[in-house]
């Protein structure tokens, strides 16, 4: 990757915490989700997939690109353990796009046909193969490499997921979005195309000086769960949580948090929740009593802790929600997603690819 990079200014004041409305060296995706369907009435495909991923290029602040300048990526589906095997398995592979360009693709795999590159699902605009993830949920996390697949600082990605996952019957009346998570490179690697690995240990550090570093508390508003249809529709909410503290492919440590929930007149319902590496919940399984019959219509989560033996561990995630219809209370009516906010207190994190 060739970049002219401008004369550097006065150095600034040391920023640890990245910045999720800046484009980063690193994305994270928090969540993808496998399948296709038929979609007749909207694309005309019959195999749509039901998560799709999109990243941009922007040329990195302070530095000169040329046109069409190649930008190179790593990426690596991640997939939660369990307690009888807490290995998080992850499947790499390679992305190219241009600065100014878009890349989308989804989880269905991008193989080589009779010399053709194909996607077995639609949309992809891919130019190089992706491997199916080893689950069926997980995240996904990107970062910028050079020509030697060493990582770099690019602080040009941006990007963003669109998950479609329907009721059967109705797979394409649903779609939901969330903006991915970017990291900035750290204050020890100076120019636009240096290396960010300054230990030579192999690893995505998120110190402050190979990376920015992420929090490990989430805050945000939920919805409530409603399980009848009196005097509204079924309502689902579901809390996806991930921590960026994984050893690929190795066994990791059980990643245990507090979860505060509080009603709309601010009672507080403890509860807490635990994973490997990735988790999906619905509120109603962290807790039977996160309905509105006992917490009302929405309310505030605020977690409280994030640990592994006892260590701090960063934490990150989105809330999603799918509104059923009163009269077919099995046929989503709309839905939606939302990424959650943090303290801004940083939690050194090491990402082993």
């Amino acid at each position: 990757m060739n970049v002219a990079v401008a004369a550097p200014a006065a150095a600034p004041v040391a920023a640890w915490l990245n910045d999720s409305e800046q484009p980063g060296s690193v994305l994270v995706f928090p969540k993808f989700i496998r399948g296709t369907y038929a979609d007749p009435f909207v694309t005309g495909q019959t195999a749509q997939a039901r998560t799709e991923l999109e990243i941009s290029v922007v040329c990195p602040k302070d530095a000169t690109c040329g046109a069409n300048q190649a930008v190179r990526l790593r990426a690596h589906w991640v997939c939660p353990g369990s307690s009888t095997n807490p290995i998080c398995a992850e499947t790499s592979f390679d992305l190219e796009t241009t600065v100014g360009g878009t890349l989308y693709f989804n989880p269905e795999g991008v193989v080589v046909v009779a010399g053709v590159l194909t996607a077995n699902a639609f949309p992809s605009n891919a130019t190089t193969t992706i491997p199916l993830p080893p689950c069926d949920r997980g995240y996904l996390i990107v970062w910028a490499i050079d020509g030697n697949d060493t990582a770099i600082k690019f602080d040009g990605l941006i990007g963003d997921g669109i998950l479609r996952d329907g009721t059967d019957g109705f797979p394409w009346i649903s779609g939901r979005g969330y903006n991915a998570i970017p990291i900035q490179a750290g204050d020890g690697v100076v120019s636009t195309g240096d290396p960010t690995d300054l230990n030579g240990d192999g690893h995505l550090d998120f110190d402050g000086n190979e990376y920015q570093m992420v929090t490990g508390t989430i805050l945000g508003t939920v919805r409530y769960e409603h399980l009848t249809t009196v005097p509204e529709g079924p309502v689902e909410t579901d809390l996806t949580l991930l921590t960026l503290d994984v050893a690929s492919n190795r066994p990791n440590a059980l990643t245990s948090v507090g979860l505060n929930f509080f009603t709309t007149g601010e009672d507080l319902h403890d509860a807490g929740t635990s994973f490997y590496c990735w988790r999906e919940q619905r509120l109603t399984d962290i807790l039977a009593s996160l309905t509105t019959q006992n917490m009302g219509r929405k309310g505030l989560v605020a977690s409280t802790y994030a640990e592994q033996n006892g260590v701090p561990v960063t934490l990150l995630g989105i809330v999603e929600t799918k509104e059923f219809y009163m009269l077919f209370p099995s046929v989503i009516s709309r839905d939606y997603s939302y990424s959650l906010f943090n303290d801004s207190d940083p939690v050194a994190t090491i990402f082993q690819p």
